[in-house]
Protein backbone atom coordinates (compact mmCIF):
# COMPACT_ATOMS: atom_id res chain seq x y z
CA UNK A 1 0.00 0.00 0.00
CA UNK A 2 2.82 2.41 0.86
CA UNK A 3 4.52 1.74 -2.48
CA UNK A 4 1.24 2.28 -4.34
CA UNK A 5 0.65 5.59 -2.56
CA UNK A 6 4.19 6.65 -3.33
CA UNK A 7 3.64 5.95 -7.06
CA UNK A 8 0.37 7.91 -7.02
CA UNK A 9 2.07 10.87 -5.35
CA UNK A 10 4.90 10.83 -7.89
CA UNK A 11 2.36 10.78 -10.73
CA UNK A 12 0.51 13.70 -9.11
CA UNK A 13 3.72 15.73 -9.21
CA UNK A 14 4.46 14.89 -12.87
CA UNK A 15 5.12 17.97 -14.99
CA UNK A 16 5.87 20.21 -12.03
CA UNK A 17 7.94 23.24 -13.10
CA UNK A 18 10.61 24.26 -10.59
CA UNK A 19 10.55 27.92 -9.58
CA UNK A 20 6.92 28.39 -10.64
CA UNK A 21 3.56 28.22 -8.87
CA UNK A 22 2.21 24.83 -9.93
CA UNK A 23 -1.34 23.51 -9.44
CA UNK A 24 0.03 20.84 -7.09
CA UNK A 25 1.72 23.57 -5.04
CA UNK A 26 -1.61 25.37 -4.62
CA UNK A 27 -3.37 22.25 -3.40
CA UNK A 28 -0.53 21.26 -1.03
CA UNK A 29 -0.15 24.75 0.43
CA UNK A 30 -3.90 25.15 0.89
CA UNK A 31 -4.13 21.74 2.59
CA UNK A 32 -1.28 22.64 4.92
CA UNK A 33 -2.90 25.99 5.79
CA UNK A 34 -6.33 24.45 6.45
CA UNK A 35 -6.94 23.71 10.14
CA UNK A 36 -8.88 20.63 11.24
CA UNK A 37 -12.57 21.04 10.51
CA UNK A 38 -12.08 23.01 7.30
CA UNK A 39 -14.72 22.41 4.64
CA UNK A 40 -13.33 22.35 1.10
CA UNK A 41 -15.31 23.05 -2.05
CA UNK A 42 -14.02 22.91 -5.60
CA UNK A 43 -15.26 23.88 -9.00
CA UNK A 44 -14.92 21.84 -12.19
CA UNK A 45 -11.77 21.76 -14.29
CA UNK A 46 -8.18 20.61 -14.23
CA UNK A 47 -7.73 21.97 -10.70
CA UNK A 48 -10.55 19.71 -9.45
CA UNK A 49 -8.65 16.64 -10.57
CA UNK A 50 -5.51 17.85 -8.78
CA UNK A 51 -7.44 18.62 -5.58
CA UNK A 52 -9.44 15.40 -5.65
CA UNK A 53 -6.29 13.32 -5.87
CA UNK A 54 -4.50 14.87 -2.92
CA UNK A 55 -6.88 16.53 -0.48
CA UNK A 56 -7.52 14.09 2.34
CA UNK A 57 -10.91 14.58 3.96
CA UNK A 58 -10.81 14.71 7.73
CA UNK A 59 -14.43 13.67 8.16
CA UNK A 60 -17.61 13.04 6.16
CA UNK A 61 -19.09 16.00 4.27
CA UNK A 62 -15.94 18.07 4.63
CA UNK A 63 -15.08 17.95 0.90
CA UNK A 64 -17.71 19.09 -1.59
CA UNK A 65 -16.71 18.31 -5.19
CA UNK A 66 -19.19 18.32 -8.12
CA UNK A 67 -19.25 15.08 -10.05
CA UNK A 68 -21.50 13.38 -12.58
CA UNK A 69 -22.60 16.24 -14.83
CA UNK A 70 -19.89 18.37 -13.22
CA UNK A 71 -21.41 21.81 -13.80
CA UNK A 72 -18.98 24.72 -13.62
CA UNK A 73 -19.75 27.53 -11.19
CA UNK A 74 -20.30 25.24 -8.18
CA UNK A 75 -17.34 26.10 -5.99
CA UNK A 76 -18.17 29.64 -4.85
CA UNK A 77 -21.89 29.20 -4.03
CA UNK A 78 -21.10 25.85 -2.41
CA UNK A 79 -18.57 27.58 -0.15
CA UNK A 80 -21.10 30.25 0.80
CA UNK A 81 -23.76 27.60 1.52
CA UNK A 82 -21.28 25.58 3.58
CA UNK A 83 -20.42 28.60 5.71
CA UNK A 84 -24.10 29.47 6.17
CA UNK A 85 -24.82 25.88 7.20
CA UNK A 86 -21.75 25.50 9.39
CA UNK A 87 -20.73 28.98 10.62
CA UNK A 88 -18.39 27.34 13.14
CA UNK A 89 -16.19 25.84 10.41
CA UNK A 90 -13.59 27.49 8.15
CA UNK A 91 -14.49 27.19 4.47
CA UNK A 92 -12.04 27.17 1.58
CA UNK A 93 -12.89 27.01 -2.13
CA UNK A 94 -10.41 25.94 -4.80
CA UNK A 95 -11.74 27.11 -8.16
CA UNK A 96 -10.51 27.75 -11.68
CA UNK A 97 -10.75 31.19 -13.23
CA UNK A 98 -13.44 29.98 -15.66
CA UNK A 99 -15.75 28.64 -12.96
CA UNK A 100 -15.01 31.64 -10.77
CA UNK A 101 -16.01 34.01 -13.58
CA UNK A 102 -19.39 32.28 -13.75
CA UNK A 103 -20.15 32.93 -10.08
CA UNK A 104 -17.82 35.75 -9.02
CA UNK A 105 -20.61 38.18 -8.12
CA UNK A 106 -21.77 35.71 -5.48
CA UNK A 107 -18.85 37.01 -3.45
CA UNK A 108 -20.90 40.17 -2.87
CA UNK A 109 -23.41 37.97 -1.06
CA UNK A 110 -20.64 36.50 1.09
CA UNK A 111 -19.49 40.02 1.92
CA UNK A 112 -22.93 41.38 2.69
CA UNK A 113 -23.70 38.42 4.95
CA UNK A 114 -20.35 38.67 6.72
CA UNK A 115 -19.25 35.19 5.65
CA UNK A 116 -15.45 34.93 5.75
CA UNK A 117 -15.01 32.29 3.04
CA UNK A 118 -11.64 32.02 1.32
CA UNK A 119 -11.57 31.44 -2.43
CA UNK A 120 -8.32 30.47 -4.12
CA UNK A 121 -8.55 30.94 -7.89
CA UNK A 122 -6.22 28.89 -10.11
CA UNK A 123 -5.60 31.69 -12.61
CA UNK A 124 -4.15 30.53 -15.92
CA UNK A 125 -6.31 32.61 -18.26
CA UNK A 126 -8.08 29.69 -19.88
CA UNK A 127 -10.76 27.05 -19.70
CA UNK A 128 -7.87 24.63 -19.39
CA UNK A 129 -9.61 21.26 -19.48
CA UNK A 130 -11.60 22.23 -22.57
CA UNK A 131 -8.51 23.64 -24.24
CA UNK A 132 -6.52 20.47 -23.59
CA UNK A 133 -9.36 18.36 -25.00
CA UNK A 134 -9.49 20.49 -28.13
CA UNK A 135 -5.75 20.12 -28.63
CA UNK A 136 -5.90 16.34 -28.05
CA UNK A 137 -8.15 15.93 -31.11
CA UNK A 138 -6.17 18.33 -33.25
CA UNK A 139 -8.32 21.44 -32.94
CA UNK A 140 -6.80 24.84 -32.24
CA UNK A 141 -7.83 26.41 -28.93
CA UNK A 142 -11.21 28.00 -29.60
CA UNK A 143 -13.19 30.26 -27.21
CA UNK A 144 -11.13 29.12 -24.22
CA UNK A 145 -8.96 32.16 -23.39
CA UNK A 146 -9.87 34.42 -20.47
CA UNK A 147 -7.04 36.91 -20.30
CA UNK A 148 -7.17 40.21 -18.46
CA UNK A 149 -9.24 39.49 -15.34
CA UNK A 150 -8.13 41.54 -12.33
CA UNK A 151 -9.41 39.52 -9.39
CA UNK A 152 -7.94 41.87 -6.79
CA UNK A 153 -9.99 44.73 -8.24
CA UNK A 154 -13.03 42.45 -8.38
CA UNK A 155 -12.52 41.55 -4.72
CA UNK A 156 -12.49 45.22 -3.78
CA UNK A 157 -15.62 45.88 -5.87
CA UNK A 158 -17.52 43.11 -4.07
CA UNK A 159 -16.47 44.10 -0.56
CA UNK A 160 -13.88 41.35 -0.15
CA UNK A 161 -10.16 41.32 0.49
CA UNK A 162 -8.03 40.34 -2.48
CA UNK A 163 -4.45 39.35 -3.10
CA UNK A 164 -2.50 38.24 -6.17
CA UNK A 165 0.27 35.63 -5.79
CA UNK A 166 2.59 33.89 -8.23
CA UNK A 167 4.99 32.01 -5.97
CA UNK A 168 4.53 29.29 -3.36
CA UNK A 169 5.91 31.58 -0.63
CA UNK A 170 3.43 34.33 -1.48
CA UNK A 171 0.54 31.84 -1.41
CA UNK A 172 1.67 30.52 1.97
CA UNK A 173 1.69 34.08 3.29
CA UNK A 174 -1.75 34.85 1.82
CA UNK A 175 -3.31 31.78 3.44
CA UNK A 176 -1.67 32.16 6.84
CA UNK A 177 -4.46 32.34 9.40
CA UNK A 178 -7.23 32.37 6.80
CA UNK A 179 -9.58 30.55 9.16
CA UNK A 180 -9.52 33.50 11.60
CA UNK A 181 -10.44 36.13 8.99
CA UNK A 182 -13.54 38.28 9.44
CA UNK A 183 -13.97 39.15 5.72
CA UNK A 184 -14.14 37.05 2.56
CA UNK A 185 -10.81 36.64 0.78
CA UNK A 186 -10.14 36.09 -2.93
CA UNK A 187 -6.65 34.83 -3.77
CA UNK A 188 -5.67 35.13 -7.42
CA UNK A 189 -3.05 32.37 -7.72
CA UNK A 190 -1.22 32.91 -11.02
CA UNK A 191 -0.26 29.33 -11.84
CA UNK A 192 1.88 27.73 -14.50
CA UNK A 193 -0.48 25.26 -16.27
CA UNK A 194 2.34 23.07 -17.62
CA UNK A 195 1.54 20.43 -15.01
CA UNK A 196 -2.02 20.09 -16.33
CA UNK A 197 -0.65 19.39 -19.80
CA UNK A 198 1.72 16.72 -18.49
CA UNK A 199 -1.09 14.91 -16.71
CA UNK A 200 -3.82 15.19 -19.34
Amino acid sequence: MAAHRSRLHAAWLAGRAEGRLNPSDVVAIAREAAPPGTILTTDVGSHKIMAGQAWQAGEPRSVLIPNGLSAMGFGVPAAIAARLTRPDRPVLALVGDGGFAMAATEMRIASSLGLPVTVVVFADGSLNRIELRQQSVGYPPTATRMDGMDLVALAEATGCDGVRVDTPAALEKALTGFAARSRPLIVEARIDPTQYEAQF
